[in-house]
């Protein structure tokens, strides 16, 4: 009787909100809320006009994670407006290091750069300084990051801290070291996160919780260097996976390794729950997922580019990727502050349904 009176009760509270919001859409309603969305278009549109645009030209920009993904693309993107270009690589022997080198311009200097280690960062900092000293590092790319999938429990310790030392604490790092020179130039700093930093997800607690954190100490840097005339944006993207190379053959190897790790160190007791099949299957679907994927990182870099040179940029950026018609996280990530948690957790699980192998769906 009691779960009768649950469901009762849920159907009442739905129809009563439906009807509030059917009464209150009154025609002068509706047209004060248009023409309030209209105007407010029109204002950051002139007003961004009206802040005009910095061009690239002879500004010094650093970008962490240039190996693959958008750091390699954006090392180019950027190196053809006219900027000068300090593209850290984690490996300097990888194929993206060696391809930046081979464009043998001045101004594009290729640098080793592992954001988790402080003597890494200190010795980029020493190089950028010899080179900018006198006019400051206009833009600071926060963008190395790796992907990481796992369930809480079966996600061990170590992953989770090797994670959040690249994805977080690598801005930290890298923020904190470049700070000074960026507000010489009142320059900009730059942060990729992701539009899971957004919403929640089955699977990408030791991912998520880093792109939470980045966007948490995004908004407190933006606070504190207001006076100081730099801007701190937040770029979000959506589903690009499958663009970034974080999802091909290469990227679905260091997931299986991972997932190897976990098992090996799983409890009897995890083992028996999930089962490796599990495993399995997750590698499975997320391979698939890769055909979603939006086909280029194009969108993100016309975005990192807009939050460089605008004399206005936006906070954030939601930059909608997949090859669908919606970017599903991004649509989540928009309609997230408008409703109750327990609807939007059931959103969620529609969405990205959670299943372990003895098919037992939470």
């Amino acid at each position: 009787m009691s779960t009768a009176l649950v469901h009762t009760l849920e159907a009442g509270l739905v129809g009563v909100a439906l009807l509030a919001v059917y009464t209150a859409l009154t025609t002068p309603t509706v047209v004060c809320l248009v023409t309030l969305t209209v105007l407010y278009v029109i204002y950051r549109r002139e007003r961004r006009k009206a802040a005009g645009t910095i061009p690239l030209t002879d500004k010094h920009v650093l970008i962490t994670g240039c190996d693959s993904g958008f750091g390699l693309e954006l090392a180019q993107h950027l190196h053809r407006r006219g900027c000068h270009v300090f593209a850290t690589v984690l490996n300097p022997d990888s194929p993206g290091a060696k391809k930046l080198r081979d464009v043998s311009s001045p101004k594009l200097s290729v640098m080793p750069l592992d954001v988790s280690k402080d003597e890494d960062v200190s010795a980029c900092l020493r190089r950028v300084k010899d080179v900018c000293d006198s006019t400051g590092l206009w833009g600071l790319v926060n963008n190395a990051g790796v992907n990481f999938l796992g369930d809480v429990e079966l996600t061990t310790m170590s992953q989770y801290l090797r994670v959040a030392d690249v994805n977080l604490f690598g801005m930290v790092r890298c923020t904190r070291a470049f700070l000074p020179l960026i507000r010489q130039a009142k320059g900009r700093i730059v942060n990729v996160t992701s539009i899971k930093g957004q919403v929640p997800g089955p699977l990408n607690a030791a991912y998520n919780i880093t792109k939470y954190g980045g966007e948490t100490f995004s908004d407190i840097v933006r606070l504190e260097m207001k006076e100081f005339g730099v801007k701190v944006v937040i770029i979000e993207p959506g589903n690009f996976g499958g663009a970034t190379g974080c999802l091909n053959s290469e990227g679905m190897i260091r997931i299986k390794k991972d997932f190897d790790s976990m098992w090996d160190a799983a409890s009897d007791e995890a083992k028996q729950l999930f089962k490796r099949e599990h495993l399995d299957r997750v590698l499975a679907e997320t391979e698939a997922a890769a055909g979603t994927s939006y086909p280029t990182v194009e969108p993100v870099l016309n975005t990192i580019e807009e939050a460089l040179t605008s004399g206005d940029p936006e906070i954030r950026y939601i930059i909608d990727g997949s090859n669908r018609l919606l970017d599903d996280n991004c649509m989540l990530a928009r309609v997230k502050p408008f409703l109750p948690d327990r609807i939007f957790d059931r959103f969620v699980l529609y969405f990205y349904p959670y299943k372990i192998e003895n098919d037992t769906e939470i």
